[in-house]
């Protein structure tokens, strides 16, 4: 005796929907064709055309054939796929989320884009002296996260600022003979907490360094970018997320900054940046010419700047404006008198600017000279002269006897 076999095994039976068919496919076979392609396996078939189903016994000699989409699979097959059109799946959408930040970060590549600078991407490790150099946004003082197995001997640590990589690039470009260079830098640096936990927080840098980029038919020489080109850049900014009101600049900004070409930029008493010209002993250090950068806490933005924009219709009754100038020490900040009068919550002040800075005869030396600009407006009248002066020689006498100034005639 050569085999003994005590129990075959059966033929089964599958159940196969004619819809499903379709569902897989994306296209309708007739139920009668889909029985002659299956019998032309040898596949016995029975049609249910009521419930629209087909019985289909498998042989033995078939085993592969065990599930509903084995047998859609032969049909495809034998059907022919240069039959079966090219379709995109029905998939309804369900609207997703907004997602705030992602919408600030395209907004914020956009404006940058706009103004002539590339974005570069650079890997979050530097050099220990890179981090002595350039601190970063971070209060008090940083610690650096070490990295436990560097690639590099110039990569032991994680950045704590956006500025090393940016010096780089700047290097890599001189080297390649390039007169101009404008790039950002819009990610995440690192610092190690006194509990031993690794924080993260992300930026947003930017270098400057050349003449600006001819555009159009602009022909000659450009001058050298300077300081307000970089901060008229960094105000833009301010203003792209409704912030231009709340800024205030100061002249803190840092050891590695020149410290008559730099300014520390704060919100709501709290530091968001520094801009400014490099200091020439750290170009010297890193082997590099003058330029400029910026850098920003991009979450204090985000934290700080208005979710939803109102708008008002135009007002109906005209403003009266009045000016003032004072003479007050040549350190004196003049955004804290704009703030001053911001702060005070007068209902019929509408705009304050400053639009003039004078030094020399008569003014003393050590001193400059600053003239104020005050919009007055009332919502539901014209506003008399008398009123508007009224008022106006009442601010004017708070803000000499608060900042100590001299009222110029």
């Amino acid at each position: 005796m050569a085999d003994r076999y005590q129990q075959p095994p059966k033929a089964s039976a599958l159940l196969l929907r004619e819809a499903r068919v379709e569902e897989v496919l994306g296209v309708r076979i007739q139920g009668k064709e889909v029985e002659k392609l299956l019998r032309s396996l040898g596949l016995k078939t029975q049609r249910q055309k009521s419930r629209g189903k087909i019985k289909v016994v498998v042989p033995t000699r078939r085993p592969d054939l065990g599930r509903e989409a084995d047998l859609i699979e032969e049909l495809a097959r034998l059907y022919g796929y240069d039959k079966i059109p090219s379709t995109l799946p029905l998939i309804r959408s369900s609207g997703g989320q907004y997602d705030y930040r992602l919408a600030q970060e395209r907004r914020t590549r956009g404006f940058l884009a706009g103004e002539g600078l590339v974005e570069v991407v650079n890997l979050p490790f530097t050099a220990d002296k890179h981090n002595r150099i350039f601190p970063g946004l971070w209060a008090g003082e940083a610690a650096p996260v070490a990295v436990l197995n560097p690639i590099a001997k110039e990569s032991t640590q994680m950045r704590l600022s956006l500025i090393p990589g940016l010096s780089e690039n700047l290097r890599a470009n001189l080297a390649q003979k390039a007169e101009t260079f404008c790039a950002y830098h819009l990610g995440k640096v690192f610092r190690l907490a006194a509990d031993g936990v690794a924080e993260e927080r992300q930026c947003l840098a930017g270098i400057l360094y050349g003449p600006r980029a001819r555009r159009g038919l602009r022909t000659g020489n450009e001058p050298a970018l300077g300081f307000l080109d970089c901060k008229g850049l960094v105000e833009g900014m301010m203003d792209l997320l409704a912030l231009g009101e709340s800024a205030e600049w100061s002249r803190d900004a840092g050891l590695f900054l020149h410290p008559g070409r730099a300014a520390a930029l704060s919100a709501h008493e709290r530091k968001l940046g520094y801009l400014g010209q490099v200091h020439p002993d750290i170009s010297d250090q890193l082997g590099l010419p003058p330029f400029l950068v910026f850098e920003l806490d991009f979450e204090g933005l985000l934290q700080y700047a208005p979710r939803r924009i109102t708008a008002r219709s135009l007002p109906r009754f005209p403003a009266v404006e009045r000016d003032f100038a004072i003479v007050v020490d040549r350190e004196f900040p003049s955004w804290q008198i704009i703030s001053w009068i911001k702060n005070r919550g007068e209902a019929l002040i509408q705009r304050v600017d400053v639009f003039d800075q004078y030094l020399g005869s008569p003014i003393p030396e050590g001193k400059k000279s600053l003239a104020y600009k005050i919009a007055y407006r009332a919502d539901d009248r014209t506003l008399t002269d008398t009123e508007v002066n009224a008022l106006h020689q009442d601010l004017v006498n708070q803000i000499a006897a608060l900042f100590g100034a001299q009222l110029r005639s």
